[in-house]
């Protein structure tokens, strides 16, 4: 990707590959202000779940940002990591997220 002009970052299961100077919390930013009208910034109320290093601009962003267990595998690879780190991996750290915001 990268030797071809694009850019790219890992995911826990694909890598993901783009060609623009933007990341996801560029598009998450341009979602919620056309879908919330959140054009100010992000609702201080809002939390971000990731896994991976693609998702570094949204752990950065959010003051609230968790990232399932398997994140750990990514910490040579990431600045800003999440505030918080579930202790399960995978679809499992997200349902453990889940549990915690329903109890």
């Amino acid at each position: 990707f990268v030797e071809h002009g694009a850019q790219a970052k890992v995911s826990s299961i694909h890598v993901n590959g783009w060609f623009g100077d933007f990341d996801k919390m560029t598009m998450i930013r341009r979602c919620c202000a056309a879908w919330f009208g959140w054009s100010s910034g992000l609702d201080p109320s809002a939390l971000y779940a990731g896994d991976s290093p693609n998702d570094e601009p949204a752990f950065a962003a959010f003051p609230r940002s968790v990232g399932v267990a398997n994140v750990r595998d990514f910490a040579d690879r990431i600045r800003h990591g999440p505030s918080f780190v579930t202790e399960a991996p995978g679809g499992a750290g997200f349902a453990e997220l889940v549990d915690h915001l329903l109890s």
